[in-house]
């Protein structure tokens, strides 16, 4: 009896100290990174009493910039979850982003500003070598995402420019989430008569589908992000399979951008292939609204 009695103390003892020394069951952070201009903000070239009334539309420096279609919402369902965080990493110059972040705000009074873990300016790009002076700004610095993170396997990066990080044994660019090359801002269809250019959308469709880009890839971060969760794979490879099925850098929309639009919205989606004149309107006064 007092050999059995010691048996199952040293066994409760055993178990005790290895409740002890096991891991916190706790999440490491998620990042999600999101570039500035012409991601998250469109400059204004060329703004008219109409712009300015427009409670989108945000003056930072003497510039004004129309906030994206829905990033309040994307941003918000990306914070729901405790473990991931936002970052914001822009070419611009610091005071200019930190003024800018400060005067998004969403339904809770907290800008933007206010909940990045980090915002990353033209100070923290990195200079390549051995390029000349003279080359373009987009040829002379890039992004170093483990600025952010090291763990890059849960780091995913939203930018207009797909090749605008530093490539090394970190295969960043595997990291960055390429949204398509922007348009111009115009604030209907309509305001795009008359204007040409490669910054110009050739047809509502082009136009839609970037006013709605932050609708689309909310849904596609819910998604992937389920998909992290319940199958253990890194939530960066789950979202870069999604932007192959996106294929923003058509410009076109296809059933998977339209399926998470609808997913979003919870509205029928109108068909981005033939619309009727009367569709078009319809569409525009409910972006207005």
């Amino acid at each position: 009896m007092k050999c059995l009695m010691f048996l199952i103390f040293i066994s409760l003892f055993s178990c005790a100290k290895f409740a002890e020394r096991a891991p916190a069951d706790k999440k490491s952070d998620r990042h999600i990174v999101f570039d500035i201009d012409w991601t998250i903000v469109s400059e204004i070239k060329n703004p008219n009493a109409k712009n300015l009334k427009n409670k989108r539309v945000i003056e930072v420096e003497g510039i004004h910039y129309y906030v994206s279609d829905g990033l309040e919402e994307f941003i918000e369902d990306i914070l729901s979850h405790k473990e991931m965080k936002i970052s914001f990493y822009s070419g611009g110059p610091e005071s200019r982003n930190l003024a800018l972040l400060s005067k998004i705000k969403l339904k809770n009074g907290k800008s933007l500003l206010d909940l990045a873990f980090k915002v990353l300016s033209r100070s923290d790009l990195v200079e390549i070598p051995d390029v000349p002076a003279g080359a373009k700004f987009a040829d002379r610095y890039r992004k170093d995402l483990t600025k952010i993170s090291l763990q890059l396997d849960e780091l995913i990066m939203f930018d207009d420019t797909a090749n605008f990080v530093i490539e090394n044994s970190d295969n960043q660019s595997d990291h960055v989430f390429f949204i398509g090359k922007a348009f111009e801002y115009f604030e209907t269809f309509a305001d795009t008569r008359g204007k040409s250019g490669e910054y110009v959308p050739h047809s509502f469709e082009q136009w839609l589908l970037q006013r709605n880009r932050m609708f689309i890839l909310n849904g596609v971060f819910n998604e992937a992000y389920l998909e992290s969760v319940n199958s253990g794979i890194p939530l960066s490879e789950s979202l870069k399979k999604r932007e192959l099925l996106l294929n923003l850098k058509s410009h076109e929309w296809n059933k998977y951008s339209e399926q998470q639009f609808k997913n979003r919205h919870k509205k029928t989606m109108l068909s981005a292939k033939e619309p009727a004149l009367d569709c078009h309107m319809s569409m525009e006064l409910f972006l207005k609204n």
